[in-house]
């Protein structure tokens, strides 16, 4: 794991070509298919040479949950070991981590109207409005959620509709199962982290000024002439994927779009590094020449 734009893609294709690894993706943007540019998605020729389980597996009208990457990653994993691979898992989504070593809750079930009732009215008011009707509703779960995060905004006006209580205290009452198979197999967590803070900061403009220049914009206009998508699909809320939409709403010209980006990709990091830097049993190492060497010989050591 670790931030965006650190190099993790780079290491796991270098550990492909090294061992016998099974490579699967901990993304939350590359799970969709044709968000190709603003995801930082391997290319379909680098897929092809070195194929990621959990990539381009849901259609940008999908939703996608936490709870279903656990299901779809322990499927990937069981086949990783039954292929005689070791399973890597390799990204940036640290939700997606946590849920799946640390365990997930066990919430209730929603009717669903109550799913229908929330998601018409998040399409008048837009996400922001929404969070601001969870702040009165659930101020606990508003603190921890963001408020570009539609996804769990839903969830927890979904639950507190559906059964009059709080969606953090349902979280907070109900014991987190971890999966049998992660609680038997040694799990090595590792993250890379950049060894130089205003390097990693540059690196991330360049990044997004690269992916403009590769079309970032024409791919999000096809995606929005795609049916069923809009601005206000899941897909779409992703950072710089958002900051475009804006820009082709007209809302803000393409300078301050490529800020906003930018600076949304910067927090993004830092809210990485946040999970990072308090992260139990985890192996973090620093980007630099070394660090393909010495990841190799963490990963040998458990085959």
């Amino acid at each position: 794991m670790g931030p965006t734009g650190v190099g993790k893609t780079d290491i796991a294709l270098e550990l492909f070509q090294k061992l016998p690894i099974k490579l699967i993706s901990v993304d939350s943007v590359q799970i969709y298919n044709y968000l190709n540019i603003g995801s930082g998605k391997p290319s379909s020729e680098v897929l092809r040479d070195f194929p990621h389980a959990l990539i381009n597996i849901i259609e940008p009208t999908d939703s996608y949950s936490t709870a279903k990457f656990q299901k779809d990653c322990l499927v990937s994993v069981a086949e990783g070991f039954k292929s005689n691979k070791l399973p890597v898992l390799v990204g940036g989504t640290m939700m997606y981590f946590d849920h799946l070593i640390n365990g997930i809750s066990k919430l209730p079930s929603v009717e669903k109207n109550i799913r229908v009732e929330v998601e018409e009215e998040f399409k008048k008011i837009g996400s922001k409005e929404m969070h601001n009707l969870l702040k009165t509703i659930d101020i606990n779960a508003s603190i921890k959620i963001h408020p570009n995060d539609s996804q769990r905004i839903k969830r927890a006006i979904e639950v507190y509709k559906s059964t009059g209580k709080e969606f953090s205290k349902w979280q907070s009452e109900q014991t987190k199962e971890v999966d049998k198979l992660i609680q038997e197999t040694k799990i090595i967590q590792i993250a890379l982290k950049p060894n130089d803070k205003e390097i990693h900061r540059e690196s991330i403009a360049n990044r997004f000024k690269d992916m403009i220049e590769l079309g970032l914009v024409n791919e999000v206009e096809e995606l929005l002439n795609y049916p069923g998508v809009t601005k206000n699909s899941q897909s779409m809320k992703s950072v710089g994927y958002r900051q475009v939409c804006e820009f082709l709403e007209g809302d803000i010209d393409l300078d301050v779009m490529i800020e906003k980006a930018i600076n949304s990709t910067r927090q993004l990091a830092k809210r990485q590094m946040t999970w990072i830097k308090g992260w139990k049993g985890l192996t973090i190492l620093e980007k630099d020449l070394s660090t393909s060497r010495t990841l190799e010989k963490l990963v040998s050591e458990s085959l």
